[in-house]
């Protein structure tokens, strides 16, 4: 899949699917589009923790760090998405974009994963700690009883895998040490 046409008729087949199959094949289309330009779309927010989670966690849109906004922003209205200053809508497939930053901020660009789905596309997932520790800034300094509790499912679910020394030393410098260590 090389072009917009190619790219319209796979998203028309998207339809029928659930909201996570529709939000993840929307992000693995736009990634294969933005390949040739060596752009590289990586999800983070809730569809990361819906993806970590395995689908406990339910989200609405797709959030997207991605380092050319206004290419993306070209293409997913190629694609039938609606613009709305940071965000695109698709009427159709009822799915939500939005590029809240350029740069992948308070997390390892190392730590990226890329996840290669069955019909050949991929896309590209924050690192599970990272995504724990963004939940984790948000519990102990938003006060977010639902992020605390994501951030601790996550860690279980994934305690066998996950780099401690790196998320102590960043939970050191973000002032969420006290409840890692808790979990630790």
């Amino acid at each position: 899949m090389n072009s917009i046409k190619e790219a319209k008729e796979k998203l028309q087949f998207l339809r029928t699917k659930t909201s996570f199959e529709k939000m993840v094949q929307v992000t693995a289309i736009l990634t294969k589009l933005l390949e040739p330009y060596r752009i590289r779309p990586i999800i983070v927010g809730g569809l990361a923790v819906e993806i970590y989670t395995r689908g406990d966690y339910t989200t609405v849109d797709i959030d997207l760090i991605v380092s050319d906004r206004e290419k993306a922003g070209q293409l997913l209205t190629q694609l039938g998405f609606v613009p709305s200053g940071r965000h695109w809508y698709h009427d159709e497939l009822f799915v939500s974009v939005e590029i809240p930053n350029d740069m992948l901020e308070d997390a390892d660009d190392d730590k990226v994963i890329e996840l290669m789905l069955e019909d050949g596309l991929s896309v590209y997932v924050i690192g599970i700690e990272d995504i724990i520790l963004d939940r984790l800034r948000a519990c102990v300094h938003w006060k977010s009883s639902s992020d605390c509790e994501w951030a601790r499912r996550m860690f279980l679910l994934h305690k066998e895998r996950l780099h401690f020394t790196y998320m102590e030393h960043v939970a050191e410098k973000d002032g969420t040490i006290k409840q890692l260590k808790e979990w630790l």
